[in-house]
């Protein structure tokens, strides 16, 4: 099968190695497609041509990758097979609607959009195409363990489930200066809409979708300092943040167990835990545990125990993938999950998430928040 033709937007020159806009097409797209023969990059579109010629050279990328100043010209490209959009997000809905109107693939990372809106216009005109989103999470081999445990009944019916997350990037009452946008709820770029959505999808992928919700979303560090962390120098002392960093949401799921999700802002975890995952059922019970806030990578380590009732012994469950392919295993962690997805989307382009999976993601982040009555009104 002749590989994917992928024409890149958002491949900026850079280490890709500190949060920040660009650093996410450097660590995870780049490395995921030059390592598989699923995919060839065969065009690059930045800011300008010039731009892009710049990050063809610095990548070492073939001579014959094509330069883009626009997203029209690439997506009318006709040897693009896939148009992939790693940005900030305010532009995903602009740079995706000519590949879309042009029937491409598409490749569009999360959140879809910068608004709900914005996300169901994408989703509308991505009806009939193959589309992914980068809801990387789903792809873990962890995810798809825990998934096929509790789809064929290992635990038996699912009674409840309860998780535990923390946000510790950073200290508690200081951020990156590089990335002060996190800190804005406005805009759909922060850790409700990232971090805790990235958990959220893969939350209802295993386990369904809520009936229904009561939340709480609260912001207990209201303002922090801005850190340059490569200087040290502390650049704005008393940022303000709109965004959360306490997330409560109990409810009820369609299948009938009942659900409680905690995510609170820390320095540090007693337990050294990012996030832990309890799934109970009428069988037995599951355990997920990742060290770190940020799962969705599979840079920190992780464990995914069981317990029957039939036997009393909680035993540690392997995830790891026999059948790993070689040329994922050389794709730095970061991207890791990325790259499964990526070669997923070639074989089993139905089980990744796409546009419509995205938009039932983005409405039920707004629904939470409406119960939260968040951003708060009077």
């Amino acid at each position: 099968m002749a590989p994917i033709r992928v024409g890149l937007i958002g491949l900026t020159v850079g280490e890709g190695k500190a949060l920040g806009r660009g650093a996410w097409g450097i660590a995870a797209h780049l490395p995921t497609y030059t390592n598989s023969p699923n995919y060839e990059i065969v065009a690059l579109c930045n800011s300008s041509v010039d731009a892009a010629k710049e990050s063809i050279a610095y990548h070492k990328l073939p001579a014959t990758t094509k330069a883009y100043g626009n997203p029209e010209d690439i997506a009318n490209d006709p040897d693009v097979d896939l148009v992939v959009i790693s940005v900030y997000v305010s532009k995903h809905h602009m740079l995706a609607l000519p590949a879309l109107k042009a029937k491409k693939q598409v490749f569009c990372e999360w959140p879809l959009g910068a608004t709900t809106a914005e996300a169901e216009e994408m989703a509308q005109l991505a009806k009939g195409l193959k589309v992914m989103t980068g809801l990387q999470f789903r792809a873990d081999p962890l995810i798809t363990k825990a998934k096929q445990l509790v789809d064929n009944g290992v635990i038996g019916q699912i009674t409840s489930t309860t998780a535990t997350g923390c946000f510790n990037n950073y200290p508690a009452d200081t951020w990156n200066a590089k990335a002060d946008y996190f800190l804005n709820f406005e805009g759909c770029t922060n850790e409700y809409t990232i971090s805790f959505a990235h958990f959220l999808d893969s939350f209802t992928y295993i386990m369904g979708d809520f009936a229904s919700l009561q939340s709480i979303l609260d912001i207990q560090y209201s303002t922090v300092k801005l850190i340059d962390f490569e200087t040290g120098e502390v650049t704005e002392p008393a940022r303000k943040k709109t965004a959360p960093d306490h997330i409560f949401v109990n409810g009820k799921l369609e299948s009938g167990a009942v659900a409680s999700l905690s995510f609170r802002k820390v320095t540090k975890t007693v337990d050294g835990k990012g996030l832990r995952w309890f799934i109970s059922g009428t069988k037995g019970e599951l355990e997920i545990t990742i060290e770190g806030p940020n799962f969705q990578m599979d840079v920190a380590a992780k464990q995914l125990r069981l317990v029957e009732n039939s036997t009393g012994q909680t035993q540690d469950v392997d995830f790891t993938d026999a059948q790993e392919l070689p040329y994922v295993k050389n794709v730095p962690v970061m991207g890791a999950n990325t790259s499964r997805l990526c070669e997923k989307f070639v074989v089993a382009p139905t089980e990744v998430a796409d546009f419509d999976d995205a938009l039932k993601l983005h409405q039920l982040l707004d629904k939470i928040a409406e119960a939260a009555n968040y951003p708060y009104k009077a």
